[in-house]
């Protein structure tokens, strides 16, 4: 059992790094509730609280928050949907069955994992070019499906391996196929794993920066991290640090509310099972 002293430094290291990690986050917060105009300490509470930056930053015409929004959230949830189902498909396959080529199969999904998504970028920038996908959103769901199944497969294949194997074998003892083994059996319990991997996917295709400036120059499907680097660097810049941190909130913001939901949902999930198990 650790004992007091020991408990007195955990408790202060994971203050210290509480701090660290949160103190940007209420700078930026404080910042954005200060005027437009004139100049804004980080720390410094707003004298006096104003709306003033964010409705700057959400009637921009150039930026596009609200629009940029909506899209990135179409893509999101498009990514986040295709890439959980297929995940827990090839997961179930890789993690419940044996056959020719799988260890192979496996090792090409975990290789996505080491192959640096910045060095795919170009490529498929003259793919989508050729076939004509360039300034739709397929041009970006396709590709983040693409390098989340890396991960999802990886993901879903080592809970499927630590599923209770007695359970599967009483399952197909009583009759159950494979489909009917994977969405009544293991699905219902994996609410934990997979909500969190959807969690994961979202933040992941949120806020993909470099794929959005690359595969999107339309202004009408500009996605909200592209809108948040307008504001950075071509309108505003060290200018207004007020309308730049405004719009870096609302960009968090759906992110910390999808969060939030998951977060709550598989940990909800998670405390069932145990208390089950």
């Amino acid at each position: 059992m650790a004992s007091r002293r020991e408990n007195l430094i955990t408790y202060c290291v994971l203050y210290a790094f509480g701090f660290f990690a949160l103190m940007p986050f209420v700078s930026t917060f404080l910042v954005a509730f200060n005027k437009p105009t004139g100049s804004a300490s980080g720390l410094a509470i707003p004298a006096p609280w104003s709306l003033g930056s964010f409705i700057q930053a959400w009637t921009d015409p150039m930026a596009g928050i609200g629009r940029s929004l909506v899209n990135s959230m179409i893509v999101a949830v498009s990514v986040v949907g295709v890439a959980t189902f297929l995940s827990i498909l090839t997961g179930y396959a890789f993690g419940t069955m044996r056959f020719r080529g799988s260890k192979l199969l496996l090792a090409l999904f975990v290789l996505g994992l080491i192959v640096p998504y910045e060095a795919t970028i170009i490529p498929l920038y003259y793919e989508f070019r050729t076939i004509g996908l360039l300034d739709s959103y397929w041009a970006m769901i396709l590709p983040c499906i693409g390098g989340s199944m890396a991960f999802g497969t990886y993901w879903m294949t080592a809970f499927f391996r630590s599923f209770p194997r007695e359970l599967i074998d009483s399952a197909r003892s009583d009759g159950a196929n494979r489909w009917a083994l994977l969405w009544r059996v293991i699905v219902p319990p994996a609410g934990a794993p997979i909500f969190a991997m959807a969690t994961i996917l979202f933040i992941w295709t949120w806020n993909n920066l470099l794929l959005a400036i690359v595969m999107i120059t339309d202004p009408k499907l500009q996605m909200a991290p592209a809108a948040l680097n307008y504001f950075v660097g071509r309108q505003y810049g060290a200018a207004s640090y007020q309308v730049t941190c405004a719009a870096a909130l609302m960009v968090a913001l759906p992110v910390m509310a999808i969060y939030y939901l998951l977060q709550r949902r598989y940990g909800s999930d998670a405390l069932a099972g145990a208390l089950k198990g």
